[in-house]
């Protein structure tokens, strides 16, 4: 009996020694199981947070390229600013902006009509010939042309307004057929017998009224702003004399005469 007690307790020895291998072998074969299982997920985790700091520092560009470009936002911004103080600038020197003409040169004399005749004499012709090369450095283009027909004072008023017109029209017309001027820069008007620059009481003045006088003048662009018109003074008052005494008297028995109403 003793010896199966004996047999019987190495047996059970024998396998708990055997069930502790099992269990230990157990064991070493879940951990790595486990591992297996959990290196690809670590691979992936140490992908992923690489992906992580690479967006990390994408984003860390962009936030710097965008402050780059807020810079050169507020630099335009500034740029938009001036421009606008520019314009404004522009604006209030155009608002004074106005046309002016000027008178350029004149020719006065030489131009003289027969009397009671409007054909252009060939005389006349050489002086405004003359009168014209000399204006080539002066006057420019778009210089205005006014023709000022005159006359003396012998004949009608009306009459003579009619002969002046048409003389200051005949040397228009030998200007723009002759020497090739527009005819928009071509004014011709009349002054008849009213601004007479000799005297009409002698034959040698009356011939120098009968003429037509060139007036050239040019446009331009000023900036000073037109001067206003000044207001006339008031005219002083006069001191009133003193009445006399007969005036006072008058004035007395008005007012007694009111008085009594």
């Amino acid at each position: 009996m003793k010896g199966v007690g004996l047999i019987g307790a190495k047996y059970f020895v024998g396998a708990g020694v055997v069930g502790s291998l099992l269990l230990a072998q157990g064991c070493v074969a879940t951990r790595d199981w486990v591992k297996e299982q959990l290196d690809p997920v670590s691979g992936r985790v140490s992908q992923t947070e690489g992906r992580l700091d690479k967006a990390e520092g994408q984003i860390g560009s962009l936030g710097s390229r965008m402050s780059g470009v807020e810079g050169k936002l507020g630099q335009f911004e500034g740029r938009l600013g001036e421009v606008d103080a520019k314009t404004e600038r522009a604006l209030s020197a155009i608002s004074n902006l106005r046309l002016e003409r000027k008178l350029v040169i004149d020719m006065k004399e030489g131009a003289n009509f027969a009397f009671n005749s409007a054909r252009l004499p060939a005389s006349a012709q050489q002086e405004i010939d003359g009168f014209l090369s000399d204006l080539k450095g002066d006057a420019g283009e778009g210089a205005m042309f006014v023709i000022a027909g005159h006359t003396d004072n012998v004949g009608h008023e009306d009459f003579n307004y009619e002969l002046g017109k048409k003389r200051a029209e005949a040397v228009g017309r030998y200007l723009i057929t002759q020497k090739q001027l527009d005819p928009m820069r071509v004014i011709p008007v009349s002054y008849g017998e009213s601004a007479p620059t000799a005297d009409n009481t002698i034959p040698q003045g009356r011939a120098k009224n009968r003429r037509v006088e060139i007036l050239v003048y040019r446009d331009g662009i000023t900036a000073q702003p037109a001067m206003a018109a000044s207001t006339p003074a008031a005219p002083a008052q006069q001191p009133q004399p003193a009445p006399s005494s007969s005036q006072q008297q008058s004035q007395e028995q008005s007012t007694n005469r009111f008085t009594q109403r």
